[in-house]
């Protein structure tokens, strides 16, 4: 025990989450299952695929948000680039810690709730659903379509739902605190208003896929606004950097670099 506490003590906030995540993703966990009912019309739609695969979502999360730290702190700080790219990548390392923390509890939950998805039936195939009669509750199953048995029952909530929102507001919010004090430009407005509702857009095709149901959906906002909340008001500290290192006060040579603590 005085092993394990001795390693958890050399471990950073990354690297306990990171565990967490990996654990649920390796399927250390007991996976439940919520049963179904015979001939269910809400589990009866046909996999038509993704209108936006979560390859496409990834690259989204994570490379859009430093795009635009990078360019707007350059446009703010356009007299030091070196302190510029410190800020950007400050605060970006702080909105990807939240976005690690919105995964992990995304798929923990999945695991533990084993929710179908509306296109069960199609993708997993049921064994049970062939002897089913009326509106019959199957309590356990087994899928026939192997490939599609750890997909078919984690619907609940929408992952996709809640990592567009993290990062969609997440971009809108910080563009408004970091231009409050200019001149609005057109651009800004749009960049705000396009991250709103790329992220709508995003969860509402996910119930137009028939990928999840308008609760999973729902239950996926819900669980992104107050990580959402953390990552900006405790990580970001309202987007001033955490832990930022003393500046060189010294007249004749001006602070051109800032450190962030991401331990």
């Amino acid at each position: 025990m005085d092993r394990v506490k001795h390693l958890w003590s050399k471990t950073n906030r990354w690297h306990r989450v990171i565990f967490i995540l990996l654990i649920v993703e390796l399927r250390l966990l007991p996976n439940h299952q919520l049963g179904f009912q015979c001939n269910d019309p809400a589990l009866s739609h046909p996999f038509t695929g993704d209108t936006i695969s979560w390859k496409w979502l990834l690259a989204t999360v994570a490379l859009l948000p430093l795009v635009i730290l990078l360019i707007v702190e350059r446009v703010y700080n356009k007299d030091d680039s070196e302190r510029s790219k410190h800020q950007a990548l400050c605060w970006y390392k702080e909105y990807m810690f939240g976005v690690l923390i919105n995964l992990t509890l995304v798929q923990l939950i999945k695991v533990l709730v084993g929710a179908p998805r509306p296109h069960f039936f199609d993708t997993c195939n049921p064994q049970e659903a062939g002897s089913c009669t009326g509106s019959e509750y199957v309590s356990s199953y087994t899928c026939l379509k192997a490939h599609w048995l750890s997909q078919s029952d984690k619907s609940f909530p929408s992952g996709h739902t809640s990592l567009a929102l993290h990062t969609g507001v997440f971009i809108a919010y910080y563009l408004h605190q970091r231009t409050k004090h200019l001149v609005r430009s057109k651009a800004v407005l749009s960049a705000q208003v396009l991250s709103i509702l790329s992220a709508v857009y995003c969860a509402l095709s996910r119930i137009t896929d028939h990928r999840h149901h308008w609760w999973d959906v729902l239950a996926g906002a819900v669980i992104g606004v107050p990580i959402l909340f953390y990552t900006v008001a405790s990580l970001c500290k309202n987007f001033d950097c955490p832990n930022v290192g003393k500046e060189d006060t010294s007249e004749d040579k001006p602070n051109t670099s800032i450190t962030c603590d991401t331990s």
